[in-house]
């Protein structure tokens, strides 16, 4: 790809990441939410106590967040009683997705801080051209004239591997010391 091919993939990639990235998180925060207002209660006396004050305090936050409705409506709620559930693979589809969408702005702002680096050298090369004289060359063509290699978002091994394991670790011994 040229300059000015990477320098819009390099504004995609880092516009859908974010998107990507903030919709998951939002998402998997409505679905904890959830989990904490409809899973907290065991239905004993000491279990209803305990979750009261949280469940005012998911209502307070539905109520302040209406314009996140459709994530309220269609945000899955995992089941820590049935594994095999089907809101639990929706809410793992989810937690993966938050890493994905901040891979994906990764890789576009590496993208952006190399094309930087490009501009320089571009703009360098035009006062070399310019010093030539009669054959020097416009922006448009060295900047046409370049290969940029593609990178991909599957290069970032710890961000898309390493990263959602560890968390999920740490977030399943959390959950046992707290008896989930």
């Amino acid at each position: 790809m040229n300059y000015m091919e990477a320098v819009n993939k390099s504004r995609i990639k880092r516009i859908l990441g974010f998107a990507i990235g903030l919709i998951a998180f939002l998402s998997l925060a409505v679905s904890l939410l959830k989990f904490i207002y409809f899973r907290l209660d065991d239905g004993t006396r000491f279990g209803s106590a305990i979750a009261a004050p949280f469940k005012r305090l998911v209502s307070v936050i539905y109520e302040n967040t209406q314009f996140l409705s459709f994530l309220w409506e269609y945000s899955p709620v995992p089941n820590q009683l049935n594994l095999a559930d089907v809101g639990n693979l929706y809410f793992l589809l989810t937690y993966v997705a938050i890493f994905i969408g901040f891979a994906l702005k990764t890789s576009g702002d590496k993208l952006a801080k190399r094309l930087a680096k490009i501009r320089e050298q571009i703009e360098n090369q035009i006062i070399k051209e310019s010093i030539k004289g009669n054959m020097a060359r416009s922006r448009q063509e060295i900047e046409g004239s370049m290969q940029i290699p593609n990178a991909s978002i599957f290069t970032q091994f710890k961000q898309l591997y390493v990263a959602p394991i560890i968390t999920a670790v740490v977030a399943g011994i959390l959950l046992k010391l707290l008896n989930f």
